[in-house]
C-alpha cells in the first residue's frame, strides 16, 4: 500500500500519472488529507488552478464518493493508537502523525509532494522504520 497526500490524491483522481505509485499499488489516503482536498475543491481560491482543468465541482463529487478500486480513505479509528504513540514520541502534528500511525498500521509506504514535507517528517519517517518517496514534479 502507498499512503498519499491531498495533492496526489488529486492527480491521481484527476488521471494523471503519479512518479511514486505503481499500477500494482493499492493507493490510500489519510482522513485529515481528505478532508483537507475536500475542503480546498470546495473553495478553491483560484479558479482552474487547483484541478488542472478538470472541473472542481467534478472532483469534489469524485473524492466525496470515492470509486471502487479508485483512492481509499483510510479510516482514522483503526489508526489512533499507533498515531497518538507517534505524536508523544516525536511532537507531531495531526497530520504527521495520522500518516505515522497509518504507515505502521498498514505496514505502507508514504509518497508525499515536495511541498507537503514537513521539517522533522524525514527524520521521523525514517526513525519509524517507514519508506517515504518525495514526488517534486
Amino acid at each position: 500500500m502507498i499512503i498519499v497526500d491531498d495533492r496526489l490524491t488529486l492527480e491521481i483522481l484527476a488521471g494523471r500519472h503519479v512518479s511514486a505509485v505503481s499500477d500494482d499499488d493499492a493507493v490510500a489516503t489519510t482522513w485529515g488529507f481528505h478532508y483537507r482536498l475536500a475542503r480546498a475543491l470546495a473553495a478553491p481560491v483560484s479558479g482552474g488552478q487547483l484541478s488542472g482543468g478538470v472541473p472542481a465541482r467534478q472532483l469534489l463529487d469524485t473524492v466525496l464518493s470515492p470509486r471502487p478500486g479508485g483512492v481509499e480513505v483510510l479510516d482514522p479509528r483503526a489508526i489512533t493508537r499507533e498515531a497518538v504513540a507517534a505524536a508523544a514520541r516525536h511532537g507531531l502534528n495531526l497530520l504527521a502523525a495520522e500518516l505515522v500511525g497509518a504507515a505502521r498500521h498498514h505496514e505502507a509506504t508514504i509518497a508525499l509532494s515536495a511541498a507537503n514535507v514537513g521539517r522533522s517528517w524525514p527524520a521521523v519517517f525514517e526513525a519509524e522504520g517507514i519508506e517515504l518517496r518525495v514526488v517534486t514534479r
